[in-house]
């Protein structure tokens, strides 16, 4: 029979306890014996039998790889005294830092899990790791509103595919889906570099067909073929991101909005936006337009877009065909 979400009794070893207080006590400053047994629970007992009990326990503690040090100080009286300590650097891991950088590189990284078996401890770590996230970054790990991982759909091949294109220079052949419900377009594209904007992968390059820069959405890509012509248009010699980035702009996929925050919540939005200004509205972007759309919508009661009037307009829309589709009345106050 399973046990699984059954109550289970806890039982905890007096001498496991007894190791954890030694250890806390060791590691915030070098103590002597005496007052391990004044001040440590489970060093009750005279002198002689707390010394032995000590002893055992440093040795234990020694074989779990805490490097327990000797030294001489002074007790309240100042008299000399050997005191005990744990010394923290070849005993404990650093501090774990993540740079805003490496963080924006484990964002598109951890959704782009061909395994999906990995996919859901892949979340579960990005989102541990996001308690050290920069501050700029603090909403961690994927959005609250759920976006579609990037290249879940790409296949083996694909990413293959992708890989060869990028390291001999040569073009690309794919499908692209301008928006989900739209029909897939073949695109011809000399190809400049992969990277990620806003925990989003995007491809960049110069378009054969359109004779210009042009970006697009990995998780929209499909049937990647490396074609057997080399690239006639380099990449430009600046950071993929960059390039990216300028893609985007250009083709009117990034926005900066004015937002006013009516409650507490919309925590996605808020850690991205600036200082509010005298009418209490909020600079927020560039962002991706179709992400701050689906996200402004899904915490309506939260914030409000008021700047650009077309954002606006579509964000209305996106909630009116919510209505529409899942039932509920509207709220026209």
């Amino acid at each position: 029979m399973s046990t699984r979400n059954r109550p289970t009794e806890v039982h905890w070893d007096p001498a496991s306890s007894r190791l954890l207080n030694l250890v806390l006590a060791l590691t915030d400053r070098p103590r002597s014996v005496g007052w391990i047994r004044a001040h440590v629970d489970g060093y009750t007992g005279d002198a002689e039998t707390v010394r032995k009990r000590f002893d055992r326990d440093r040795s234990l503690v020694g074989e779990l790889g805490l490097v327990v040090t000797e030294s001489t100080g002074t007790d309240a009286d100042g008299h000399p005294e050997l005191q005990y300590g744990i010394d923290p650097a070849p005993s404990f891991l650093p501090d774990l830092t993540v740079t805003d950088a490496q963080w924006q590189a484990l964002r598109p990284v951890a959704q782009w899990v061909p395994n999906q078996s990995l996919a859901a401890p892949v979340r579960h770590a990005l989102q541990k790791l996001s308690t050290v996230a920069p501050a700029s970054d603090a909403d961690g790990g994927p959005g609250f509103s759920a976006p579609v991982p990037d290249a879940v759909d790409l296949t083996d091949a694909d990413i293959e595919a992708l890989n060869v294109a990028l390291d001999r220079n040569l073009s690309l052949r794919f499908h692209y889906w301008p928006a989900l419900t739209e029909e897939p377009r073949q695109r011809h594209l000399d190809p400049w570099g992969v990277a990620a904007v806003d925990g989003r992968l995007y491809l960049t390059g110069y378009d054969l067909d359109r004779e210009q820069q042009r970006t697009f959405r990995l998780s929209r890509i499909a049937d990647l073929e490396a074609a057997a012509e080399l690239i006639r248009h380099r990449a430009p010699d600046r950071p993929v991101a960059e390039l990216v980035t300028e893609g985007l702009r250009a083709a009117s996929s990034l926005v900066t909005a004015r937002v006013r925050f009516l409650t507490d919540g919309a925590q996605e939005l808020r850690v991205l936006a600036g200082p509010a200004d005298v009418d209490g509205g909020c600079r927020l972007g560039p962002v991706d337009r179709r992400w701050l759309i689906r996200t402004a919508a899904s915490y309506a009661t939260d914030v409000l877009v008021v700047d650009p009037p077309d954002v606006v307009a579509d964000i209305i829309t996106h909630l009116e065909d919510a209505v529409r589709t899942f039932g509920g009345e509207e709220d026209r106050t």
